[in-house]
């Protein structure tokens, strides 16, 4: 969503996705190029670059969290429990470097208003981006637009995009989201609070 709101804004978007070995990278980074493909196919936009794929291993840190292990938060666990520590960070710092070897001063974020994680503070933003001017002399702006908005706020912005062609899940099955995580969970109940029809496709049926 966030990449087709740019896009739509004249922005020229350079989609960055930084693997670290979390169980759900291979399916979500297909689908996030089918999603790029469709969007630039069907909407004529010429902005969008191939997404740059950056290595971040952290598997020899988080070998044993539910991000790898696949012991995934339920679907009725509380959205504290999807905390990876220091996920904003590592991506960042990597997507730091890639923006400082291009030249490009702003990076693009979407945590939601109900991002209770404290790497989602505008805080912390400000801090990255401080000390990116330190040390490698770029002036960066993270931009995290969605901050006030909730789940199905987005939904609602994106209703006319293929949703369908979005991931979020803890734990897929093939291609299909699980339908039994706390992702899951926020997803299908984003769709309904915005009184939207679910066309994501669920292992299980809810």
């Amino acid at each position: 969503m966030l990449l087709a709101e740019l896009a739509r804004k004249g922005r020229h978007v350079f989609p960055v996705y930084v693997c670290a070995g979390l169980r759900w990278e291979r399916v979500e980074l297909a689908v996030l190029r089918k999603f790029i493909a469709v969007l630039n196919r069907d909407h004529s936009r010429d902005k969008i670059e191939p997404v740059a794929i950056l290595d971040f291993p952290t598997i020899d840190i988080t070998r044993d969290h539910w991000s790898v292990s696949g012991k995934v938060p339920g679907y009725r666990a509380s959205l504290a429990s999807n905390y990876i520590p220091g996920r904003n960070l590592s991506l960042l710092t990597k997507a730091a470097m890639f923006c400082a070897r291009n030249r490009i001063g702003e990076i693009a974020m979407a945590p939601l208003q109900s991002n209770p994680f404290p790497d989602a503070r505008p805080e912390f933003f400000r801090a990255v981006e401080r000390a990116v001017k330190l040390g490698m002399e770029l002036p960066l702006r993270i931009l995290t637009p969605f901050d006030d908005l909730e789940k199905s706020d987005v939904i609602k912005k994106g209703r006319a995009l293929p949703l369908e062609l979005t991931l979020s899940c803890a734990n897929p099955r093939g291609s299909l989201h699980c339908g039994a995580c706390t992702k899951c969970a926020e997803r299908t109940e984003g769709f309904r609070a915005a009184g939207i029809a679910d066309p994501t496709r669920y292992a299980g049926s809810r």
